[in-house]
């Protein structure tokens, strides 16, 4: 067995069989890869469709995972899988035809311990999850070089990263042994969480685009705003347990303080007017570039609809990642 292909599952009624079938279909030898589902007590019917899948394909396992959360579900498959390498994909991604086949391809030309790729906008997504994806590819929401993530970017070039998300992630089996399994204390960031503990035990990831799969957004603004929220709590549980291993999660922390700090200044000197002459400046600076970033995906895209999409979900990118980080910081348990 060489590779066990892991799904954690919750409520994916829309998007799970879609999953399956594609893993299914692999170009790769059946013989040497499995499938293992751990459905996170799904109310959608997930798990009934899960069982329809086992009577019709009996060589998929399934588990259920009564912690619910995706970090529970991931150990519960990789404890019961067989290969020597373990492949993630969320269970509202499609891979490629020959997802596994790039993975071997990939893991034989590199040092890496894991390896991985983008997740691109299925072609069928609605055009407010298109939107969605899109702006989230944008440096301006995704921090660009900053970030440490390849899940947003998109990149076209192959090269060491710090951090693969698990929704196109294929790591080496005893790596678990090694450095320990999912933290099952994070509901959200997962996936980084054990990255960074890979990177910081001297292990590699590598990122090519030859290992793609299809990944399916948000269809909603308030759902999309709250998994920001969620994954800038899941940076600051990191760094609360590994330290601050990259100042870049603290940049909208480090501007919300600087701005009090000025702000206190100006009042102590008696220095409100310019104060606010430069709050003004700052703003319209900050405007300008959110209008100028969502003209130029519309215009580079061919999507108009973009623009406006672009002037409301970058200030709503921005806000839920700033109030996530604080709030992160400032409680003692995050979850």
């Amino acid at each position: 067995m060489d590779i066990s292909v892991v799904v954690a599952v919750k409520n994916e009624a829309r998007y799970i069989k879609k999953c399956i079938d594609a893993v299914l279909e692999q170009d790769y030898p059946k013989e040497r890869y499995e499938i293992i589902v751990v459905d996170g007590m799904s109310s959608d019917g997930t798990w009934k469709i899960l069982k329809e899948q086992k009577k019709i394909h009996p060589s998929i396992k399934i588990f259920q995972n009564p912690k619910e959360n995706a970090a529970a579900g991931r150990n519960i498959g990789i404890k019961n899988s067989k290969g020597d390498y373990i492949a993630f994909i969320d269970s509202d991604a499609i891979a490629e035809k020959n997802w596994l086949k790039k993975i071997k391809e990939v893991f034989a030309t590199t040092d890496a311990i894991g390896v991985g790729g983008p997740d691109v906008l299925p072609p069928d997504s609605i055009p407010k999850s298109k939107a969605i994806g899109t702006i989230m590819s944008s440096p301006l929401a995704s921090g660009g070089g900053f970030n440490p993530s390849v899940q947003h970017i998109m990149s076209s070039h192959e090269s060491y990263v710090e951090h693969i998300p698990t929704c196109n992630l294929c790591v080496k089996k005893d790596i678990f042994e090694k450095i320990g399994y999912f933290d099952e204390e994070f509901v959200k960031g997962q996936d980084l969480e054990f990255n960074t503990r890979l990177i910081m035990a001297g292990y590699k990831l590598f990122h090519s685009p030859k290992i793609k799969v299809f990944h399916y957004r948000k269809m909603h603004i308030h759902s999309f705003s709250r998994q920001i929220f969620k994954w800038a709590k899941a940076k600051a549980a990191i760094i609360k347990k590994h330290g601050l291993q990259n100042p870049a999660y603290l940049f909208p922390l480090f501007g919300l303080i600087g701005l009090l700090a000025l702000f206190f200044i100006a009042l102590f000197l008696d220095l409100l007017i310019p104060f606010a002459f430069l709050l003004f400046l700052g703003s319209l600076t900050y405007i300008f570039a959110i209008s100028s970033e969502s003209l130029r995906l519309s215009v580079t895209k061919k999507n108009y609809i973009l623009f406006p999409y672009g002037l409301l979900l970058f200030p709503l990118i921005h806000l839920s990642y700033t109030f996530g980080i604080i709030y992160g910081a400032l409680k003692k348990k995050i979850w």
